[in-house]
């Protein structure tokens, strides 16, 4: 099942108070990413993703709710191709259907805004971005690790990306 978003209809109004609300949300979100994604490009690589867990006493902080421990991993993608074409709505549809659903089936969330970085030519770059919103039990640390990892290095491979800035949380309650 596809999902209209902004991204994937070009026909979304995008004017009026919800749509700068909207704006000004994307602007404060990428200008906080501003500085994660120069010190990723600077980093050194990741080679175990496994983010440190830690026990949660989510009874103790939300009781009465049935609150697990669930981590929070957010995938910043860039839709700016090599050859400086935008990534069109179908080609993200179908990566989002064809390698994300398939291994995070049980929920994620999609926000698309607008970010920039600076690129390995030491130039400054702003694009769409699409980020992926993903909550997973605690318990699957290791294996929503590997998949988040995979989707990052497909993403990359696919679509010629210098990389996708990866963030994670740190164990927190939650309950449906």
């Amino acid at each position: 099942m596809r999902i209209e978003t902004p991204f994937r209809n070009p026909s979304y109004p995008r004017s009026g108070v919800p749509g700068i609300v909207a704006l000004a949300i994307a602007i404060l979100i990428s200008g906080a990413m501003i500085g994660a994604a120069t010190a990723q490009d600077l980093a050194t690589p990741v080679v175990d993703a496994t983010p440190v867990v830690v026990d949660t006493a989510c009874e103790s902080t939300s009781p009465g709710v049935g609150a697990e421990a669930w981590i929070r991993t957010e995938l910043y993608f860039g839709t700016t191709l090599p050859d400086g074409s935008e990534m069109t709505a179908e080609q993200w549809a179908d990566f989002l259907d064809a390698e994300i659903t398939p291994r995070f089936p049980d929920g994620l969330t999609v926000l698309e805004g607008y970010g920039q970085f600076l690129n390995s030519q030491g130039v400054i770059a702003g694009e769409t971005s699409v980020v992926l919103i993903i909550f997973y039990p605690a318990e699957f640390v290791e294996e929503s690790s590997a998949a988040l990892e995979e989707i990052r290095d497909l993403y990359e491979t696919e679509f010629d990306q210098e990389s996708v800035l990866r963030v994670d949380s740190e164990p927190v309650c939650v309950s449906f």
